[in-house]
């Protein structure tokens, strides 16, 4: 049945966007039970939330792999042609492309799903019922962390698919500008401020670092498909290639001597030996420079905290002598 084909095929992206929306939650009840304190139970729920969808997207991708090498197996009768099973997929670029656009997509539906089915219904619910019940059941919290890994995770998803589907930065950003006003519909009208925060400092360091994260694991797959998998055969840019990148030093002959001399230095040491002292130098210049601030920023505040003992100190002085010459 045509329907149940359908199913079929989007059952990977359904069931790694349920299990990105059940858990988390999961997390957060779990995390009280544990002894930690309220700011280590935020940095551990946002860590296995984290590790669940790096890890389903990972699952995907290595599922797919096996797919597309017969688990590996060079010498397989699907794979024995061609390099990769051409039986089950001839295209295999487009097949991942796919699989992307899938996961973003039912990433927007979860996304509008929840606001329209249980945010809206829960402040509903809050209004019709004033008491302990309506406030148990419809007070909700905008927890800005959870957003952010949504972000991150949204954009790992684009930077593995945009090499297989060049529209998916673009559909991307239409999807962040629709759940952008969405969301801040719902934050002004059903959320109320997050009760535990997220400390500025912590989260300066945490985020950046799942962002680096997620372009690292982004990058095993795309430059796996790129140096080892042979292109497809039937369909793509590079068919006829023994594998992607070997469309690259063919693009180069084919440019004038100049600018091929001008590309192969960039590829030598007397280019690579420079460039890395110089981003050295000037990596070691930035951490000096983030010290020096920072060490600044505590002598500044050391400073306005003495100055307000002196003004405590003063005022106490003030009230003291004026206390002393209006006695008789």
């Amino acid at each position: 049945m045509p329907l149940l084909k359908l199913g079929v095929d989007f059952l990977p992206s359904i069931f790694i966007s349920g299990v990105n929306f059940l858990l988390p939650p999961v997390f957060k009840l779990i995390a009280p039970l544990e002894g930690y304190t309220r700011s280590r139970q935020i940095v551990f729920v946002l860590l296995r939330t984290v590790f669940l969808r790096l890890a389903s997207l990972l699952v995907l991708l290595f599922s797919l792999w096996n797919q597309i090498t017969c688990e590996g197996k060079a010498e397989a009768e699907e794979c024995k042609t061609c390099g990769y099973n051409y039986k089950e997929l001839p295209c295999w670029e487009t097949r991942l492309g796919q699989e992307m656009y899938k996961l973003l997509l039912f990433d927007l539906l979860t996304g509008v799903a929840i606001m329209l089915l249980i945010q809206f219904p829960r402040k509903l619910i809050c209004g019709l019922c004033p008491g302990a019940l309506g406030r148990v059941v419809g007070t909700q919290e905008f927890q800005v962390p959870d957003e952010v890994l949504g972000l991150i995770y949204a954009q790992t998803v684009v930077w593995v698919g945009s090499f297989f589907c060049p529209l998916l930065p673009l559909l991307n950003t239409a999807k962040f500008l629709l759940l952008f006003y969405l969301k801040k519909f719902t934050l002004f009208s059903t959320c109320s401020p997050a009760s535990r925060t997220f400390r500025a400092s912590t989260a300066n360091f945490f985020f950046p670092m799942v962002l680096l994260l997620g372009l690292a694991v982004s990058a095993v797959p795309v430059l796996y498909s790129i140096f080892l998998i042979p292109p497809s055969k039937l369909c793509g840019p590079f068919q006829g290639h023994s594998s992607i990148w070997a469309q690259i030093p063919e693009s180069i002959s084919s440019l004038p001597q100049t600018v091929q001399n001008f590309l192969f230095f960039l590829g030598t040491q007397a280019f690579a030996v420079p460039l890395l002292l110089i981003s050295s130098i000037l990596m070691a210049y930035t951490v000096a420079l983030a010290n020096s601030y920072g060490r600044l920023i505590s002598e500044l505040k050391r400073q306005i905290e003495t100055e307000a003992r002196n003004k405590v100190f003063l005022a106490q002085r003030a009230v003291a002598l004026s206390s002393a010459s209006g006695a008789p």
